[in-house]
């Protein structure tokens, strides 16, 4: 009866899926309160409102760089919570010489509206847009830094016309190939959802907004990390995504559970060096050595999270 009831409710998603069209929907899993700000974490910062054209208002946090700024980070983050339990993953930047902002896409913490794409595509060009008129980045590079979904959507915005040649690089964690392709791969995990698929997969996001497709596009350098052991989306998908981008590009394996290694002070070292070899920032006179163990390193720890309410893309 358990199991009849599971299949009832599958087929009512699924009409739900067939009313929604693209079903874009699917991939947000906003919250709206804030775990934390980044004070609490000894972080300066200052909050940032940004306005669409037609009215709607976005919510994100500036955080400036503790001394005098080497460039400038553009952070997307993933599907799930918002910029509060996310800040996490670019709390070390500020230290580091790095100015970061980070905004909330539509639906998320104090950002009006409700996510589905590709509206969430003019979110991010709008952070893109306001870094440049705001002149927040000084002259120093730009750096686009996305995880999972914020990866994936950062992708297809950067290859809008004309928006190339406003960052100096990218890096991009835990990409998946396609809106098709992941939910493909959820669906073979569970047998309820096996047989469904044929009928779910075609009405996920259009192909034309897949990375793979678009990713090859880019002509800036380019940094793809993807854990060995994601639980979320296979490692696959980062090499596959990879093996599509044009040179220049750069592919750090890493050990750790989804969008977890970046609390590893390796793997910032790890991208600080992409940083200064690729994206023409200023090298820093001394790295002392953190004397932790690499996320790379079979059997290194890292740092346990707060789990999520929802799978985090």
């Amino acid at each position: 009866m358990a199991t009849l009831f599971r299949l009832i409710r599958v087929v009512v998603v699924l009409c739900a899926l067939v009313s929604l069209g693209a079903c874009s929907k699917l991939f947000f899993y906003p919250m709206k309160p804030w775990v934390q700000n980044p004070a609490r974490i000894g972080l300066a910062y200052e909050d940032v409102l940004l306005i669409h054209p037609d009215g709607l208002r976005l919510h994100g946090w500036w955080l400036p760089a503790a001394g005098p700024a080497k460039g400038t980070v553009y952070f997307l983050h993933g599907n799930a919570q918002n910029v509060s339990t996310h800040v996490m993953s670019v709390a070390w930047l500020p230290d580091a010489g790095y100015n970061v902002f980070l905004p909330d896409y539509r639906g998320y913490g104090l950002s009006q509206g409700k996510p589905r794409l590709p509206d969430v595509f003019d979110d991010i060009q709008l952070g893109l847009d306001w870094l440049g008129r705001s002149g927040r980045a000084n002259g120093k590079p730009l750096i686009v830094f996305g995880q999972s979904l914020g990866a994936v959507m950062g992708i297809e915005v950067l290859a809008r016309d004309g928006n190339q040649e406003k960052v100096a690089c990218t890096v991009f964690e835990a990409p998946f190939t396609g809106y098709r392709g992941i939910t493909n791969d959820v669906m073979k995990q569970s047998w309820l959802l096996w047989p469904l698929r044929p009928l779910v997969v075609p009405l996920m996001p259009s192909e034309k907004w897949d990375p793979a497709v678009r990713i090859g596009e880019l002509r800036m350098p380019k940094l793809i990390l993807h854990s060995r052991e994601d639980e979320i989306i296979p490692f696959a998908h980062g090499e596959a995504v990879y093996d599509q981008a044009a040179a220049p590009k750069e592919f750090q394996p890493l050990l750790g559970r989804h969008i977890e290694a970046m609390r590893d002070p390796s793997v910032q070292k790890r991208v600080q060096d992409f940083f200064e070899s690729r994206c023409g920032v200023e090298a820093a006179k001394e790295e002392p050595e953190s004397g932790l163990p690499s996320a790379t390193v079979p059997g290194a720890a890292l740092p346990a999270l707060q789990p999520p309410r929802a799978l985090t893309f």
